[in-house]
């Protein structure tokens, strides 16, 4: 009669304990994560120029063109959204954000190299450039075209 009891005040006594949570994998001290708009086509995010700060988190990033990589499920999204504007959340190497050239002053950039983006009126890249890999948590949806 005993034990029910001492077993009914100590299961009481315990401090409550919060269900599980899905916890969200350590960004890397090398990498960065990035949240960005821009238009898909085959496996490049090609960033769009306008960053809208209620959607995009993490650097400016504009004219840079993206190659995805991720999990199966994730890459059948992207190859579902082939030619729309999208979402992203993913991870880059820091390394690969830094632009080429040498910095003389606040903004200014000197020797950098042709545009990697290719929306609108610039090119696309050349496939034997390097083109920065992100690899991609999340795509979303944003618009059915990526516009003119």
């Amino acid at each position: 009669m005993m034990t029910p009891v001492l077993l009914i005040v100590f299961v009481l006594t315990l401090p409550p304990q919060d269900p599980p949570q899905e916890e969200r994998p350590r960004v890397p001290k090398d990498s960065i994560e990035l949240v960005v708009t821009g238009c898909l086509k085959g496996r490049l995010l090609i960033v769009s120029d306008l960053r809208e700060t209620d959607t995009q988190s993490g650097p400016i990033i504009r004219a840079k063109t993206f190659r995805l990589a991720g999990k199966g499920e994730v890459m059948k999204i992207v190859k579902k959204e082939d030619r729309h504007l999208v979402d992203v959340i993913g991870l880059v190497k820091k390394s690969a954000l830094i632009e080429p050239g040498m910095k003389v002053g606040k903004g200014i950039v000197i020797g950098g190299g042709q545009p990697t983006a290719g929306s609108g009126m610039r090119p696309s890249p050349n496939p034997s450039e390097y083109v920065p890999v992100l690899d991609v948590e999340s795509v979303r949806l944003r618009a059915m075209s990526c516009g003119a």
